[in-house]
């Protein structure tokens, strides 16, 4: 196994802080070098962050090129980060192989230029071990890496390589051929520099092509013109110039069109510029889009389609592929030959490109952030269906696709006892799709028959060796009574058969709270007696499995808010995804935690405060937390704040995780790495009991809280009702109605937590911000 213990970038630029701020991510120091000298505020301040947490930039140093070669010596890689040029990388080569490490590795970030030209800057030794490692960027949030080895890249160290970024850095390695721009760039380019003629030649709308080709068809939500504003026009356009050396039957595509090259010659490159195919007016904040003809700005053109309005409430992304791209409507218009266009294209690359389609549909899904890779799009489509029109339409059939229909069944993937297999076409037959050991697929599980209970919102899931899965599944993941019922039987179930619970699902996002749409209705029906009936469920379920016999393992990832949040904070342990964003958020719909949220965050600062606290801090008036306000202190300005961590490292800042808590920097290794954990705390479990000796400061505690809410709203930073929530959830943290320091019990803070909570319930303020959060999605300030 290759043991990188530092590395160094060598250029600054964008893409070589990220990646140096990604290698601090997974707890590597690097060196960061530049002709000039790199600025690391810069980094520190980027938004999206780079770093999970700002303190790690102490593991990136900071350094002219020049001034630093001796220091190259104590790197174990080094990746070469610069200008899009053979000769200037080549050149760097030279300048810098007398001190690299005996053994070192070195890779290029190039985005398309031939690895075995490159390597021809090199001495043979070195040959060995160059290779290609192609990052997209963000670095820490695009999970591609494209690797490319040369013809005299050793294969053991390559392979060995590719493990390291899939283990360490939780990269999704995807193998590309030396053709130029690989494989994402290569498909990604032809198809926005395709659909630019084809607005030329059917005259179409910039924002109405978005709306269309974003999350409708599998794209990501900047659609086609705000991906093109983000990457840069002129970028876009070099990189489309790169693919034309592979001279394919699209080479005329990958030409400008006229409008792109005047726009480019004019300054209007994109985000970098504030104009391109978009353009905010700094005055309104409305955004304008562009009329290719005259290359004014004009208002966004409103359109409706039925196929749009239909796959708005569809969940299968398949389903809604369909729906919109064989359309009979002005979607279906836009849709189908673009889509048509991109997926021959994709067919005609392979094995040009690379070896499987699993390649291509892994580097458009983790590169491109496509719901669907082409060949599953394919598959989404119907290859006979989409094969038939091409025909019809006069249009050649891939080769890849005929053999597909004739050999294969008909699709490129499918699913045999629970084994995905796809369609490879050098054996002309379906074949094991491979995985790292570490990837476990709920789905796959499912599909063997290991439901063992399920109902509308969750099931239950075997994982086999005793560990069973809650799986959420309900809209969004919302919290509900479905939900709440499947966990008591999957705690019944572990704790008479099994060793350990895992929640975890294969959603968009962990969770996003507790079911808003019951709890305003409800509200609004002045159903007190069911509210307060839901939050004892609630939180009867979640104090069950904190003191079950067997442990229970959260394993969140992306979205883990309010109610999914307290399910975090009530498990034994928590094992997250690195990008994870978890938080008490309920003070933005007029509410508070009520699932033992305010309880948990209290024992959590608890135990991360003693943690802190020194023994030789230890004197006779000091309590071993560091005293009894402050974990209050700390609990109250998360909650109160509606503070939602960046990442999993920084849950643990804000005391949404503790020390104990752990994360996965690989999102596919997460259910994994969950069942292991549970598997390793079954071995010599011991159950935590309810805790009767919590400490807590009181009314004193109370007015300081108080004291520093009136001090927000004579600044004017709070509204009333955010002053009314603060207050309540003061009463709580602090004990309610107690003059003195007190020590009280895990369920009297549950009865304040609960009763606080049907008080929200029954304002019309709060009633009046739940409203707008569900018709709006954005909070109401009242």
């Amino acid at each position: 196994m290759l043991e990188i213990k530092k590395a160094a970038v060598i250029g600054s630029g964008v893409m070589g802080s990220g990646i140096a701020a990604h290698l601090a991510n997974c707890g590597i120091p690097s060196l960061l070098l530049d002709v000039e000298m790199p600025n690391l505020e810069r980094i520190t301040r980027t938004s999206p962050a780079h770093l999970y947490d700002s303190d790690d930039i102490r593991l990136v140093t900071p350094g002219l090129l020049d001034a630093n070669l001796k220091k190259l010596s104590e790197c174990d890689w080094v990746i070469e980060v610069i200008v899009e040029k053979t000769d200037v990388k080549q050149s760097l080569y030279k300048k810098i192989e007398p001190y690299l490490k005996k053994g070192a590795w070195v890779s290029s970030n190039t985005s398309g230029l031939s690895v075995n030209t490159l390597a021809q800057g090199w001495g043979a030794d070195q040959r060995e071990r160059f290779c290609v490692t192609h990052f997209f960027n963000p670095p820490r949030y695009l999970h591609l890496i494209e690797v490319v080895a040369g013809q005299e890249t050793d294969p053991a160290g390559f392979k060995d390589m590719a493990n390291f970024l899939e283990q360490r850095l939780g990269k999704g390695v995807v193998f590309a051929k030396d053709t130029p721009n690989f494989i994402a760039n290569r498909i990604g380019v032809f198809h926005i520099l395709d659909i630019f003629h084809q607005m030329q030649e059917k005259h179409w709308s910039v924002s109405v092509v978005d709306k269309v080709m974003g999350p409708p068809t599998g794209h990501p939500k900047s659609a086609v013109f705000r991906t093109a504003d983000l990457v840069g026009l002129d970028t876009l356009a070099l990189v489309a110039k790169t693919s034309q050396n592979a001279r394919d039957e699209a080479s005329a595509r990958l030409q400008s069109p006229a409008y792109l090259d005047k726009m480019i010659a004019q300054g209007m490159l994109g985000g970098k510029t504030k104009q391109g195919f978009y353009k905010k007016d700094p005055a309104t904040k409305e955004i304008f889009e562009i009329n290719l003809q005259t290359l004014s700005y004009q208002p966004q053109q409103k359109f409706r389609a039925d196929s749009l309005g239909a796959v708005r409430e569809m969940t299968d992304i398949a389903e809604k592929i369909r729906t919109v791209v064989l359309a009979d409507d002005e979607a279906g218009k836009i849709a189908w030959p673009i889509m048509s266009a991109a997926l021959t294209y994709a067919a005609n690359r392979i094995p040009e490109i690379a070896d499987s389609v699993v390649e291509v549909d892994r580097a458009m899904r983790w590169g491109f952030n496509w719901e669907m890779g082409p060949f599953e799009m394919w598959d989404a489509l119907g290859v006979k269906t989409v094969a038939e029109r091409l025909k019809k339409e006069g249009r050649p059939i891939p080769d890849l696709v005929q053999a597909v229909i004739e050999k294969g069944e008909g699709k490129f993937y499918r699913e045999t006892r629970g084994i995905r297999e796809y369609f490879d076409a050098g054996k002309q037959k379906y074949v094991p799709v491979v995985y790292p050991k570490e990837v476990l697929f709920l789905k796959s599980k499912k599909d063997q028959k290991k439901v063992l209970e399920t109902n509308a919102g969750a099931s239950l899931v075997d994982l086999d060796d005793g560990v069973f899965c809650l799986e959420f599944h309900s809209k969004m993941n919302a919290i509900d009574a479905d939900i709440i019922g499947m966990l008591h039987k999957g705690l019944d179930r572990t704790e008479s058969e099994g060793r350990g619970l895992v929640i975890y699902n294969d959603g968009a996002n962990f969770s996003v709270g507790a079911n808003l749409m019951l709890i305003l209705l409800t509200a609004q029906q002045k159903d007190w007696a069911q509210i307060d009936q839901i939050a004892r469920e609630f939180q009867g379920a979640l104090q069950r499995m904190r003191f079950s016999k067997k442990p229970v393992v959260a394993a969140p990832f992306q979205l883990a808010l309010g109610g999914g949040c307290e399910i975090c904070l009530g498990a034994d342990t928590v094992l997250a995804h690195a990008e994870t964003y978890m938080g008490l958020v309920e003070v933005g719909v007029g509410l508070i935690p009520a699932g033992g949220g305010c309880k948990n965050m209290i024992l959590n600062w608890e135990e991360i405060l003693t943690d802190q606290h020194l023994p030789k801090d230890k004197i006779w008036f000091s309590p071993s937390d560091g005293g009894v306000f402050p974990k209050v202190q700390k609990a109250f300005e998360s909650i109160a704040m509606a503070k939602v961590a960046t990442s999993a490292k920084e849950a643990k800042k804000l005391g949404y995780c503790t020390k104990a808590d752990g994360f996965v920097i690989n999102r596919e290794f997460l259910l994994y790495k969950a069942k292991e954990a549970a598997l390793h705390l079954a071995k010599n479990y011991q159950p935590p009991k309810p805790r009767d000796n919590i400490t807590l400061p009181g009314n004193g505690g109370k007015m300081a809280l108080f004291n520093g809410i009136a001090d927000f709203k004579l600044k004017g930073l709070i509204t009333p009702h955010d002053e009314t929530i603060a207050k309540i959830l003061a009463h709580i943290l602090t004990g309610g109605d107690m003059p003195n320091m007190h020590v009280t019990t895990e369920q009297h803070l549950l009865d304040l937590e609960r009763e606080a909570f049907l008080k929200l319930c029954g304002m019309e303020a709060s009633q009046a911000r739940m409203q707008q959060m569900l018709m709006t999605g954005k909070p109401l300030r009242n």
